[in-house]
């Protein structure tokens, strides 16, 4: 089995949440945290910034782990942990820096008070950020992935 680490950045401005906007191969919407995998020659925090620069224009800053989780996928031999990082933005987005992963359409601005009604997948991480935003206690590992 091959391990795998993903990193996320959870970046709040006020009342919003960045999240990268996807379209399925059936043309539904939803919405994923910024990032994406570790490259084998790179460290965490950089591996994040990259991935957030490409994904959504920004450079960021990130200022605490707020979580882990991790699961399986049998079929492809895979173990993936994904570590979630609280970010913040630096700067303005460059637009020329963009990289979009295959079916990202776009990035967008999600409100938190919204958010347990968004498309945010995988779906059991709209609660913990709407307890994080809230000021309340999330545990740091969170266990194996649902989803």
């Amino acid at each position: 089995m091959i391990i795998n680490n993903s990193i996320k950045a959870i970046i709040i401005d006020k009342t919003r949440l960045l999240a990268v906007q996807m379209k399925s191969d059936d043309g539904k919407e939803y919405y994923t945290l910024p990032g994406g995998k570790q490259r084998p020659d790179e460290l965490m925090l950089d591996a994040l910034k990259r991935e957030v620069k490409e994904e959504t224009g920004f450079d960021i800053e990130p200022k605490s782990l707020l979580f882990i989780r991790e699961g399986f996928n049998n079929e492809s031999q895979h173990h993936r942990i994904e570590f979630m990082f609280i970010c913040e933005t630096v700067g303005e987005p460059d637009e020329s820096a963009l990289k979009f992963d295959d079916n990202q359409v776009g990035v967008k601005w999600l409100n938190i008070d919204n958010i347990t009604h968004e498309e945010l997948h995988p779906t059991e991480l709209r609660g913990v950020i709407k307890r994080h935003f809230l000021g309340k206690r999330n545990d740091i590992y969170l266990g194996q992935m649902e989803n």
